[in-house]
């Protein structure tokens, strides 16, 4: 793992060789540079648009092969509830958003996840679910122009 971690600082764009990093750490669940290769993988795999469908079968990998035991930064988790929501894979998506709000999360790439996760919930006519995004948008970036966006469609 420290020789693919040393491979990959020297190629930091390669998405195979972060694929093979991430594949390989599922060997080693607990440890760091588990973690850390799953990172560099989800972000390279946002950066060149590989599909939602890909991305949420890796992290579902990631999730089984750490039984849950979640390392990844809030940036990197924001973008891939992004993701999710806008996929239509709505229960990871809920789940991170969930985590963020808890954490009372003031980045400012919660307001594309919580916008993407109110659409998708609207679409689906679930505004009670929606709601609650609805009142964290209000109340935590009552500023934000997306804000006034999905207040005045409501």
């Amino acid at each position: 793992m420290k020789l693919l971690h040393k491979t990959f600082q020297k190629y930091p764009n390669s998405l195979d060789l972060a694929r093979l990093r991430f594949e390989y750490g599922k060997y080693i669940p607990f440890d760091d540079s588990h973690h850390e290769a799953a990172i560099d993988y989800f972000n390279l795999e946002m950066q060149f648009d590989v599909s939602g469908d890909k991305i949420h079968a890796d992290f579902v990998k990631y999730m089984t092969t750490t039984q849950g035991r979640i390392k990844i930064d809030d940036e990197t988790l924001i973008k891939l509830s992004i993701v999710f929501a806008s996929h239509g894979f709505e229960n990871n998506a809920i789940y991170i958003i969930n985590q963020m709000m808890r954490k009372e999360c003031t980045n400012p790439n919660m307001v594309d996840a919580l916008v993407a996760m109110i659409n998708y919930l609207d679409e689906k006519q679930d505004s009670k679910k929606a709601e609650n995004y609805v009142n964290y948008l209000k109340w935590h970036f009552k500023d934000h122009e997306m804000t006034e966006y999905i207040d005045s469609k409501r």
